[in-house]
Order: C-alpha cells, then sequence, then structure tokens
C-alpha cells in the first residue's frame, strides 16, 4: 500500500519533467528577465508587449547584436560557417524588413533613438554541403525591446526559422522582420488630436468673402474710354451702359 502511494506521489513530479521545453528548448525566458510572459504567435513565433504600449513620437535604434548563445549546446562546423555566413546580414537585414512593416510610423536608425532593439542568435542548424540534397536548416533568434533610459523592457519576442539552406533562411527572416514592423506600426501612430482634422479628411471649406458691390461708374467710364479709343461705337456703348445698370440693380448673389 505505501509503495502504490509513493508511485501516486511520483508521478506529477515525473510528468512535469517530461513536459516539452517552449520551442524545444531554444527559448530561454530567462533573458528577456520576469516581466516578460511570451505566447506564441502565429506570425512571430512568440511574442510580449507590455500592456498599455504606446510608441507615438519615438524613434527606434538597433543595437549591434549579442554574440551567438548556443542553447541546445555548441554545433557542428556546418552549423558554425551557417552563422558566420548569416551573422553580419541580421542587423542590416532587420534594419530594412522593420521599416517596410512600419511604414514610416517610428523612424528606425543604427545610431539613435529613445528605444532600443537588441538581439542574439540562440541556435543555428546549417546545411550539410557533402549532401546530395541539403536537409533543412534552423535560425533561432531572440529580440527585446527596451527604453533607452530606464531600460525597462517593453516587448521581447522569439522564433525559429525554417528553410533549405542560407538564401531560404534569409528570405524567411525579411518576411519575419516585416511582420514585426506591422506589429508595432498601430502602437506608433499618434493619437489624434481633439479638433484636429484626420490625414486624408477633407478639409472644411471657409464661407465664402461677401461679393464686392459692382462699380458702376467705373464700369461707366471705361466704356467711355473705350468709345474715345474708337474701339466702340455710339450704339454699342449704349447696349454696353444698359448692361452695367441692370447689373447694378441685381442682387449681390448673382454678380
Amino acid at each position: 500500500m505505501r509503495r502504490t502511494a509513493a508511485l501516486l506521489l511520483a508521478v506529477p513530479a515525473f510528468l512535469s519533467a517530461q513536459a516539452p521545453l517552449p520551442d524545444d528548448g531554444r527559448l530561454d525566458a530567462a533573458w528577456f528577465g520576469p516581466a516578460a510572459e511570451l505566447q506564441a504567435s502565429k506570425a512571430l513565433g512568440f511574442q510580449w508587449l507590455k500592456t498599455g504600449l504606446t510608441l507615438g513620437h519615438r524613434s527606434l535604434r538597433l543595437k549591434a547584436w549579442e554574440p551567438a548563445t548556443w542553447l541546445l549546446g555548441k554545433r557542428a562546423t556546418k552549423d558554425q560557417l551557417m552563422l558566420a555566413r548569416l551573422e553580419d546580414t541580421l542587423v542590416p537585414g532587420l534594419a530594412r524588413g522593420l521599416q517596410k512593416g512600419l511604414k514610416g510610423t517610428l523612424p528606425v536608425s543604427l545610431a539613435e533613438g529613445d528605444l532600443v532593439l537588441v538581439g542574439r542568435v540562440v541556435d543555428v542548424v546549417g546545411e550539410d554541403g557533402d549532401a546530395m540534397f541539403s536537409g533543412p536548416s534552423f535560425l533561432s533568434l531572440d529580440l527585446k525591446l527596451v527604453d533607452a533610459d530606464s531600460g525597462e523592457l517593453l516587448g521581447a519576442f522569439h522564433t525559429t526559422l525554417r528553410g533549405l539552406g542560407a538564401d531560404s533562411l534569409a528570405i524567411q527572416y525579411a518576411q519575419w522582420c516585416e511582420s514585426l514592423g506591422r506589429l508595432l506600426a498601430p502602437l506608433a501612430k499618434p493619437l489624434p488630436v481633439a479638433g484636429a482634422v484626420p490625414t486624408g479628411a477633407a478639409k472644411p471649406v471657409p464661407p465664402s468673402a461677401a461679393v464686392p458691390a459692382f462699380d458702376l461708374e467705373g464700369a461707366l467710364r471705361r466704356i467711355e474710354g473705350l468709345k474715345r479709343d474708337g474701339l466702340l461705337t455710339e450704339p454699342e456703348c449704349q447696349v454696353l451702359r444698359l448692361k452695367a445698370a441692370e447689373r447694378a440693380k441685381a442682387p449681390a448673389e448673382t454678380k
């Protein structure tokens, strides 16, 4: 009886030990800190954003990435070579993808900004150059968004990209960076100011200015001047004088 009870008590601990790790052990929550509660994301793998986060009127600086951390242990030479091939393209590729997804809502720079985005590679699986057909390649990475002044964590992201070789991974990475930009874009749009006209909306038309009164005397002088210059005959002048007099009597809005 005692043995049965001991076995029953051991079952929960055994099941807990066998629970799968996030992203097969490639997601290290400690790197992000206790505030981040990353959740699975269809577009980004895993993501977390601070509740109520707004990024309006701010700017984003991309820092150089931290050295790669091999969370699953040091990989083979082909994996190291894959990392060396991709490493120098990660920050420039991130900048291009973010700018494409943000569509100008948040400035992105490598030199300045009151928001900082820093990343690291946590695992790489490269293609086998000796094989007739290359197997799948993997690139696992972390990114965190922090306030440049306070160091407060504002966002956390993790993903494992899969492709067939370095070129395929580069395409997957570009798409992922653009998706990250699209996620942040709505947070970077400034809140509308009361009374402001939304962009693209028709501006109110100011009331029309009052139509000035018809200058009858000036019109008659011009008619006489044209007659003196031989440009009008007397009958033509009479017709124009009559029209000028009728226009002077007409309501202002019809002039």
